[in-house]
């Protein structure tokens, strides 16, 4: 009977502490799918931005942007990422190639990296918004 409880007690510690697990996971995307519900995904019109160099920053939970956009006669000429902090979603950063080749933020996001995607795109965003004419 002691071993019973023995091998009862050794299966039970590593399912609670499987839960706990799953939990805070839960926890921490239900956090992050807020965060991005927040994002303003406004369109912004390119042509009204004044020359310059804009920084613009965006955070989640998880993943922290800032970026230096470079805009010159209507024409994103130039994304300096300044900081990514977003543990695997480091390929998320080939959309900036993306948004100056299509001289838009509204491109599609890179594949296994949304969230990243979303929020690179947002620090760009928030960046051309301040140069705004």
């Amino acid at each position: 009977m002691k071993g019973k409880k023995k091998w009862l007690l050794l299966l039970i510690i590593p399912v609670v502490f499987v839960i706990i697990i799953l939990s805070f996971i839960g926890i921490i995307l239900g956090k992050m799918k807020k965060q991005l519900g927040r994002i303003d995904a406004t369109p912004v019109d390119i042509s009204q931005v004044a020359d310059g160099v804009y920084m613009g920053k965006s955070e989640t939970e998880l993943v922290k942007v800032a970026v230096n956009v470079t805009v010159k006669d209507g024409e994103i000429l130039n994304i300096d990422i300044l900081k990514h902090e977003c543990g695997k979603g480091k390929p998320a950063e080939h959309i900036i190639d993306s948004i100056i080749q299509e001289n838009s933020v509204e491109v599609d996001a890179v594949s296994g990296a949304t969230v990243s995607s979303a929020v690179i795109q947002d620090a760009v965003r928030t960046a051309l918004r301040k140069g705004m004419k």
